[in-house]
């Protein structure tokens, strides 16, 4: 398992971006809640884009790991400037 030493603590373990896209997949969460797969895959694309990755899986502006975030229908990017999904 590739792991990335955390950036803000420097003591915990990051799982890295494949380790993270299976953790957000194992996460049960309601068909009613869960974002459709290619809303998914073009939030992750935009945040990929983004210079407020962190490591790969973590946003600099809500700390959340986006793989996540991008999956619940109602979540929005946290970006001050705009949220980035929706433009």
């Amino acid at each position: 398992m590739n792991r990335i030493p955390c950036a803000r603590c420097g003591e915990g373990i990051l799982p890295g971006p494949e380790q993270a896209a299976e953790l957000a997949a194992a996460i049960p969460i309601a068909p009613s809640l869960r974002a459709a797969a290619e809303v998914y895959a073009a939030r992750l694309e935009k945040c990929g884009d983004c210079g407020s990755l962190r490591e790969g899986v973590l946003c600099s502006w809500c700390g959340c790991f986006v793989r996540f975030r991008a999956r619940i229908k109602g979540s929005c990017c946290p970006d001050p400037k705009g949220d980035r999904w929706n433009n």
